[in-house]
């Protein structure tokens, strides 16, 4: 289903809301407040959809009702950020409120469909446009650019029209459920006479006729398709390539670095290391193995962006290294497979020393999470205690980091005992005598790294080599 058809399923389920206002009253009394709550999410998502619109928070969602009035008539004002205050100043029930039940009666079942309805055109809109980022899609740019914005802006306010339609009801239903229930939800009450009797009404009719009728660009909107879906490495040199790239990207961009880009890295620098030949650079398996170990201890926020597109490009490295369980025969490599792996593992040692700053760089920011100990508790009004892992920050010396941290520099030690002689054997950062390896081999990739400062690390001169052993 498409952007259009989800905000259809929002109005069609409002429209049958307000339809049951006069006839169908709560069932019980956190009925009340599950169709309240589920009132309040309508309106919330509403002004979420404006934020994703815009690529940012218009205004403040806390602003007091008499600053929202003033600027709701002021008619010179930007529509969207006064759409947007006038959808927050609406639904300013506060959430921890909130009812632990489903609504019961089908004045809030329609609500509460509608506002999932909303939640998932606003997913599909931030598929193309993530909130505070960039654009993502090419039709992502267009919306940022301001194309079909003004209709999307009265497809939001056709949909609030639907509410203040409800909210003109809504006290007279809540007194007519329970006689509890106007001194309960008085403020819910309140907030419906304002947004139903108030300027936000004549910003409705503002925004839909500055709209006029151009037709909604979004309404075609889907989720983008996920990139790399079905894609296989079936060659060493894509292999290789893939793991510069994600090395490269991990040491230009340390800040986006997450546990799962540590985890997986760990576990392919293992595999290759396991699998090239026993004297090659960079194939210590026993220090990626102690690497691999403590980076699966770590864990951390997801990634997003491009840092999903590095973790998936890792992965497909590791599946090429490892396809599945190896049968008998398949345990020892030999001829084009074997030099392929010798050259990954020539690539280890730079990725060594870009995961060691990395997890530095995160550490410092708080970015791992780390199991602590094990505490017995209970839910409320329950007789079972279970056991619950507590999760803290992981802080910069935390002994998992450590080993990690070690263990990577012991990779670094060791591809520089068993450097080939034509290599300098000592090198201010190991990072730049293994990308100035990675060059020599491959001339042809110079262009692709040209911009890492590792790479400009001059190769030796073998001349002056010669006339030192003479």
């Amino acid at each position: 289903m498409t952007y259009g058809d989800w905000l259809r399923r929002a109005h069609e389920d409002l429209t049958r809301a307000q339809a049951h206002l006069r006839s169908d009253p709560a069932v019980t009394f956190d009925d009340i407040g599950a169709t309240a709550f589920a009132r309040h999410r309508v309106y919330r998502r509403l002004a979420k959809l404006v934020e994703l619109l815009t690529g940012e928070q218009p205004a403040r969602p806390d602003i007091d009702r008499d600053t929202v009035n003033i600027a709701l008539r002021i008619d010179a004002g930007n529509n969207a950020t006064r759409l947007y205050l006038g959808l927050t100043a609406a639904a300013r029930i506060d959430p921890r409120g909130a009812p632990t039940v489903a609504p019961i009666g089908r004045v809030g079942r329609h609500l509460d469909r509608a506002a999932e309805a909303v939640a998932v055109a606003g997913e599909i809109l931030a598929s193309h446009t993530p909130p505070m980022r960039e654009p993502v899609t090419p039709e992502g740019i267009a919306v940022r650019a301001g194309a079909g914005q003004k209709a999307a802006l009265a497809d939001i306010a056709a949909l609030t029209h639907d509410m203040l339609s409800i909210d003109e009801g809504f006290p007279k239903w809540l007194s007519s459920s329970h006689s509890l229930a106007s001194n309960v939800y008085a403020p819910v009450a309140d907030e419906a006479r304002w947004a139903s009797g108030g300027r936000l009404v004549q910003l409705i009719r503002e925004v839909r006729a500055e709209a006029g009728d151009a037709p909604s660009l979004l309404h075609l909107l889907e989720m983008p398709p996920v990139s790399g879906t079905g894609r296989a490495i079936t060659e060493g040199a894509t292999a290789r390539n893939a793991l510069i790239a994600a090395r490269d990207w991990m040491y230009r961009n340390g800040d986006d670095v997450r546990a799962v880009h540590l985890a997986m890295a760990t576990r392919v620098g293992l595999a290759i290391s396991a699998l090239a030949t026993p004297n090659a650079v960079g194939a210590d398996w026993r220090s990626w193995s102690a690497a691999a170990h403590a980076a699966s201890q770590l864990h951390g926020t997801p990634p997003h962006g491009v840092a999903v597109d590095v973790a998936r490009e890792l992965g497909l490295v590791g599946r090429w290294v490892r396809p599945g369980t190896p049968r008998p025969s398949q345990h020892s490599l030999t001829g084009a497979r074997l030099e392929a792996m010798d050259r990954l593992a020539a690539v280890l040692p730079s990725v060594a020393e870009v995961l060691s700053a990395a997890a530095q760089k995160a550490a410092r920011r708080g970015n791992f999470f780390v199991a602590g100990h094990r505490a017995l508790e209970r839910a409320p009004g329950s007789l079972v205690y279970h056991a619950v892992t507590k999760w803290t920050v992981a802080p910069p010396d935390h002994e998992q980091i450590y080993r990690l941290r070690l263990a990577l520099r012991e990779v670094g030690a060791s591809a520089l005992a068993s450097a080939p002689p034509h290599l300098p054997r000592v090198a201010p950062r190991l990072a730049k005598l293994a990308f100035a390896a990675a060059v020599e081999m491959e001339p042809n990739s110079v262009r692709g790294l040209a911009a890492d400062p590792a790479v400009q690390q001059r190769r030796p001169d073998p001349g002056r080599s010669n006339r030192s052993h003479r």
